[in-house]
């Protein structure tokens, strides 16, 4: 009966400390009223083909089409914020340099996908969207360098229009949290192994969101198939909003609406065609 109830207590007592690992900040869902029951285009409303991903293109049919419009932002080497997804060129430009390795001068003159589409500073997309529709910037970075979120906060915070910063590495949320701690801010979350990604225990401690303490998130975006996973039922419960990603088809917009509150998608053309 002793170890029994040594069990159970252990058992309580390391839920309790998962509870305060992952807790969002207190009253997250109703300060984040303004961007729930939203569809956001993701990287813009794009195809690739004659309107490549996070383009000023993409972005102007997301605002013509008055959705909301998630993005991602890097750093360059001379400290410029840029808007681009992947870490290094080789998709959208086929050139093989890493983004942080090069000057803003340099990746500004590459055309996306050999259109006439420039990759973009984060300045001339907050331009060009105006307020219009609110933003979710993604900060991109996978190391312990913060800098891109010092960079962001004070482009951003000149910004006249609603918008919140999410990222899958906490300790840029931590950064943002820090130094602009009246903006909305989300932790992004998957299952790393079952997607194909190998991150080892980091993997695990993102995927259970271990690390939210130091980010305090008001939102968790999870891939749209896991929006049933403990981890993020459970930030839900403890009041954090919920975005889904990335919702391509109306099935899986159906499929996903129950666990989300706001949805990050493509295909929108379809998705929204009643």
């Amino acid at each position: 009966m002793l170890i029994f109830i040594l069990t159970a207590a252990a058992l309580v007592a390391a839920f309790a400390i998962y509870l305060f690992l992952l807790a969002p900040r207190g009253g997250a869902r109703r300060r984040f009223a303004p961007f729930l029951a939203q569809v956001y285009a993701h990287r813009g409303e794009y195809d690739n083909v004659r309107i490549p991903e996070n383009s000023m293109a993409a972005f102007r049919r997301a605002v013509k089409r008055g959705v909301g419009i998630e993005l991602d932002v890097h750093l360059t080497a001379d400290g410029e914020v840029i808007v681009f997804h992947d870490g290094t060129l080789t998709r959208m430009c086929g050139d093989d340099r890493r983004v942080e390795d090069m000057r803003a001068s340099e990746i500004t003159a590459m055309t996306l996908l050999g259109t006439g589409e420039r990759i973009p500073t984060l300045k001339e997309v907050l331009a060009l969207v105006g307020g219009r529709v609110p933003l979710i910037v993604e900060l991109k970075g996978e190391t312990g360098n913060t800098a891109l979120a010092d960079a962001a906060m004070p482009i951003l915070e000149n910004y006249g229009g609603a918008y919140c910063v999410e990222s899958f590495n906490p300790l840029l949320v931590a950064r943002y949290r820090k130094l602009a701690p009246h903006v909305m801010r989300g932790v992004l979350t998957t299952k790393f192994r079952r997607d194909g990604e190998k991150r080892g225990l980091l993997g695990y401690a993102l995927q259970f969101m271990l690390l939210n303490f130091l980010a305090r998130p008001d939102f968790v975006a999870a891939r749209h198939v896991y929006g049933g996973s403990l981890p993020v039922r459970l930030c839900r419960k403890l009041g954090a909003a919920t975005f889904a990603w990335t919702v391509k088809t109306k099935e899986e917009y159906s499929a996903c609406r129950r666990y989300f509150d706001a949805f990050i998608c493509e295909n929108l053309g379809d998705l929204l065609k009643k």
